[in-house]
């Protein structure tokens, strides 16, 4: 086997811990997104449609059911047009993995086979296609529906890690009660927090995190509602000063966090950030940056600046089926860094240390900061 190849299986044989997604357990069913038209319907190509028919107006596309949004988001992308873009190129991927034919004219067969399918064996079968083995969720208790799954008293899969969500919880009053109410009730693997700009949190969130071992994620860069017409597709990105992300690294050298940017351009201050702070994790390409080759570029300079010291992927999935695609496409950059890397070694490595880096990457490293 050339060394490309024997990267390759062993980043795909490795175990993939999703430090951050959107999906919720099936304790949470009226929270699941899973099928065709949930598909077809995430926010990225709801963007695309919009911007490849211009006669359509944001408004009269929500105005439309689901179904027929994702007939209309079928019919311009992948009818129409060839889905070349990440986001319709996945759609593609998970159809072919589920026997669906991609490029079909409409969505009958597609639509007939996930009306089948039970959400407990779907669920089965996304995991084992897509190779993870557990998946942070997004746990925000100021969400009517899902506060009232948490005090039913439900207790989500084990492989589904729950992360609380401070973006509006942290406006409470008095945070400080609340957190320690959450805390006891969800048992978060971490807490976290999407930001425009860096600033240092409350300090009841960082007192929290020492008492309880618990990272902070900040998720830095999002411009909300740059095209508001566009609903959550409407958001945008700004390049960030991270001087901050190390003024809060440095005077809090017992709290480690978790950080993933949105730009572009950002991704290499925060491996300088990462070289010069311990208790800083660089996670995942986020967003935007979730491309091919964003993540291979990424990975790359990760791994020169930082070795395999970091997470070089989360999916960001809100809906199930997208496991598939964000992994595999994700596995292939990875993989593709990775050789790059090993290529440059005076010493070729070794199956043994192929697949201890890989295992590492892809779960290991999530698996010594969430804890088991």
């Amino acid at each position: 086997m050339t060394l490309a190849e024997r990267v390759a299986a062993a980043v795909d044989a490795a175990p993939i811990i999703d430090l951050h997604t959107h999906l919720f357990a099936p304790q949470f069913p009226a929270l699941n997104l899973w099928g065709v038209d949930e598909l077809l319907t995430y926010h990225y190509l709801v963007a695309e449609t919009l911007r490849a028919e211009p006669k359509v107006t944001p408004e009269a596309f929500f105005a439309l059911d689901k179904k027929a949004q994702a007939d209309l988001v079928w019919a311009s992308l992948f009818v129409r047009r060839s889905p070349l873009s990440e986001a319709t190129a996945g759609v593609a991927t998970v159809l072919a993995a589920f026997g669906l034919d991609p490029a079909a004219p409409d969505l009958r067969e597609a639509r007939a086979f996930f009306a089948e399918r039970r959400v407990e064996d779907h669920l089965e079968d996304v995991l084992r296609l897509s190779g993870v083995s557990a998946l942070a969720m997004t746990n925000d208790p100021t969400d009517p529906v899902e506060r009232a799954v948490w005090d039913s008293g439900a207790t989500p899969d084990p492989r589904f890690y729950t992360a609380l969500r401070l973006d509006r919880l942290i406006l409470t009053e008095d945070l400080a009660p609340e957190l320690e109410r959450w805390i006891a009730r969800m048992r978060p693997r971490y807490l976290a927090i999407s930001v425009n700009e860096v600033s240092a949190p409350p300090r009841a969130v960082l007192d929290a995190c020492r008492d309880h071992g618990l990272p902070f994620a900040m998720m830095i860069g999002v411009r909300r509602a740059v095209n508001p017409r566009l609903g959550v597709a409407g958001d945008g990105v700004s390049t960030v000063d991270l001087t901050p992300l190390e003024r809060l690294a440095g005077e809090n050298p017992d709290v480690r966090f978790l950080v993933t940017t949105l730009a572009r351009e950002n991704t290499h201050p925060l491996c300088v950030v990462a070289r010069k702070f311990a208790n800083v994790l660089p996670f995942g390409c986020w967003w935007f940056m979730n491309n091919p080759s964003l993540i291979e570029e990424t990975t790359m300079m990760r791994l020169e600046m930082l070795g395999p010291t970091f997470v070089p992927q989360h999916s960001d999935a809100r809906v199930l089926d997208q496991l598939i695609y964000k992994w595999r496409h994700a596995r292939r950059s990875i993989a593709s860094a990775l050789t790059r890397r090993y290529g440059a070694m005076p010493v070729p490595p070794t199956d043994a240390q192929i697949e201890r880096d890989a295992r590492a990457l892809l779960g290991g490293i999530a698996k010594e900061w969430l804890g088991s």
